[in-house]
């Protein structure tokens, strides 16, 4: 049994309801413990997250309020939101939580025999840590002491926290005198540009040397988000959601203004086929804004 759990603010509130959908279709329901969505805005968006979007899920929806787990004051959007994916990571209640955002969807049945192997870990293989991130990682190095060169897989999301290794880092952070909240502020801006998951990833490496005792080598599912920048890659990560193998699809809300009327058409055509929506004209209407 896995938790769920997904950042969300007010622009996003409509992806939220697809993703709902397509947790309910293609997640089996006796398999997903709680489903968390942290409301990094707000307190009165709260009240606008309808739990009735998981259907048969919805009571096990638990919908935070970002105050509650604390507000990064001096950190950005982007990087408040990767402070409230730890922070309730170490807040789940299953063995293990899965971490998404709002336009993160299942596109197809999640096999959990492919997502877990035989020895319980996860089928997200590490890789290099991308020019981007270098310097996260030689912070990472220093502050635990390590040789850290992977991070682990997918690149985004999907992304699988063991909630006992997160519980376990917030107490290590509280023994260096500080915790979660304030170490991530002061570490996630210039020069550091600490993410979550390069952190984490390093702290797996310092706690048992390697990452492949809780994450395996192997990877079945690809998952295809098309990113902010990735405009004319659309066709090529297009073609690459449709593949038998491809387990979420996800576009940047930036990336829609930009698509063709075309491209526009054939992306609501493909959530249309997956039954991820009911109406094509509120769908263009809604995820073009």
């Amino acid at each position: 049994m896995i938790d769920i759990l997904t950042v969300v603010f007010q622009q996003e509130l409509y992806y939220l309801k697809i993703q709902a959908r397509s947790i309910e279709l293609y997640i089996d329901s006796d398999k997903i413990g709680k489903i968390f969505v942290v409301v990094n805005d707000e307190s009165s968006i709260c009240d606008l997250v309808d739990k009735t979007w998981w259907g048969k899920n919805q009571n096990k929806v638990v919908v935070i309020d970002r105050k509650d787990l604390g507000i990064p004051h001096t950190l950005p959007g982007w990087e408040s939101q990767q402070y409230h994916k730890l922070a309730c990571a170490a807040q789940a209640e299953s063995s293990w939580s899965m971490c998404l955002d709002a336009k993160t969807w299942f596109v197809q049945t999640v096999e959990f025999d492919k997502i877990f192997d035989s020895q319980g870990r996860v089928c997200f293989s590490p890789f290099p840590t991308i020019p981007v991130f270098k310097p996260a990682e030689t912070f990472v190095e220093n502050y635990f002491n390590i040789d850290s060169k992977q991070v682990i897989g997918p690149g985004g999301v999907p992304f699988f926290f063991k909630t006992e290794e997160m519980q376990l880092l917030c107490d290590y952070l509280k023994n260096q005198g500080t915790n979660l909240l304030d170490f991530f502020e002061q570490n996630a801006l210039y020069p550091t540009h600490l993410t979550e998951f390069m952190f984490y990833s390093g702290w797996i490496k310092y706690r048992h040397g390697t990452l492949y005792t809780q994450y395996s080598e192997k990877q079945f599912y690809q998952i295809t988000n098309i990113a902010s920048f990735q405009l004319d890659e659309f066709e090529l990560l297009f073609k690459r959601m449709q593949q038998s193998h491809n387990l979420t699809a996800s576009i940047h809300r930036a990336i829609y203004p930009m698509l063709s009327s075309q491209d526009l058409n054939r992306w609501v055509d493909f959530l249309l086929e997956r039954k991820l929506i009911d109406s094509r004209e509120t769908a263009i209407r809604e995820l073009n804004t």
